[in-house]
């Protein structure tokens, strides 16, 4: 009758799973968004600061996909 009752740490266990899922999302969105200055035609373009701030962006966006999807993964 009561199988499907959840527990308060399996709410929150849930909930950190779609906030780390939102996250992911994010990043992710961010990394392709951001693809297209990485061509050599637009890359050339940018100054020194855009490409330091690019490139230390776009690697804390992937440190944190590897670092949420393999939380996710080990559940």
């Amino acid at each position: 009758m009561f199988k499907n009752i959840k527990s308060a740490d399996d709410l929150a266990q849930e909930a950190l799973a779609a906030e780390n899922a939102q996250k992911v999302s994010e990043a992710k969105a961010y990394l392709a968004s951001t693809d297209f200055y990485f061509t050599v035609d637009k890359y050339a373009t940018l100054t020194e600061e855009r490409k330091a701030e690019l490139k230390y962006k776009r690697e804390d966006a992937r440190t944190l996909i590897n670092l949420l999807e393999v939380e996710d993964e080990q559940g």
